[in-house]
């Protein structure tokens, strides 16, 4: 009897079938979804079964993706605040020798920070936002991974920026990156926060001039130093020193 070697059995047998490719919106749909979920439900009530139902995913690729709802919706939270791990690519400059731009002034980084922040507490996730802070003072050893993340790490990148900015001379060596922070993100929240429902179409008209007065107060108040314009031509930063120093 010939005996058959393990070659022939791999090539006789028939080639395996792919299985059908990922769905590129799949993963969107199921963070918005654990978004809306936890922002009307909160923590007990998002559940994977509701964000597959209503995401329209399969419970089992939800599983494949993220292991618990904790993993869910920390990577929903970082995907709003614009965390590293899924922040789209962005495409090669035409011209491979330019001189890369500058980086934006510690004003400007500031004004648009807050309105990002302002869009997003003001926006279809805010609700989300507000839960978060709340719950994971109500639950610390549930959410401890979940704060780290979505908010320490976010925190602590922002903390950096204002420090660069003391490192280089647009603050003062006594500026506070952390009173700074806090008063400029501490307002955007009040102010969100204060305006009744009905009123929210017109904050998002006025916001933005609200932020960038309120800005310019906190920076003066630090000894903030206007950078000089780049190049001929560009904008110049309003002077904020306080009139008599």
């Amino acid at each position: 009897m010939t005996t058959r070697e393990p070659e022939d059995d791999a090539a006789a047998a028939p080639p395996r079938r792919r299985g059908r490719p990922r769905d590129p919106e799949l993963e969107d749909r199921a963070l918005r979804a654990t978004l809306d979920v936890y922002g009307e439900k909160g923590w007990s009530g998002l559940t994977i079964d509701e964000v597959a139902s209503r995401s329209r995913v399969g419970k089992s690729s939800v599983y494949l993706r993220w292991p618990d709802k904790e993993k869910l919706l920390t990577s929903a939270l970082r995907r709003i605040q614009g965390g590293d791990e899924l922040t789209a690519p962005t495409a090669a400059p035409d011209d491979q020798d330019a001189e890369p731009s500058p980086p934006p002034s510690l004003r400007d980084y500031l004004i648009t920070h807050a309105n990002e922040r302002a869009e997003l507490y003001l926006g279809p996730y805010g609700l989300a936002m507000l839960r978060l802070y709340v719950e994971s003072r109500a639950y610390p050893e549930v959410f401890s991974d979940i704060r780290r993340e979505a908010i320490t790490d976010f925190v602590l990148s922002q903390r950096r920026r204002v420090e660069a900015a003391v490192q280089s001379g647009e603050l003062p060596p006594g500026a506070s990156a952390i009173q700074l922070l806090d008063a400029v993100e501490g307002s955007v929240l009040m102010h969100v926060l204060v305006t009744p429902p009905h009123l929210v179409d017109r904050v998002r008209q006025t916001v933005p001039r609200y932020i960038e007065e309120m800005v310019d107060r906190q920076l003066a108040a630090e000894g903030y130093a206007r950078r000089a314009p780049e190049s001929p031509g560009a904008p110049v930063e309003p002077d904020l020193t306080p009139p008599g120093s």
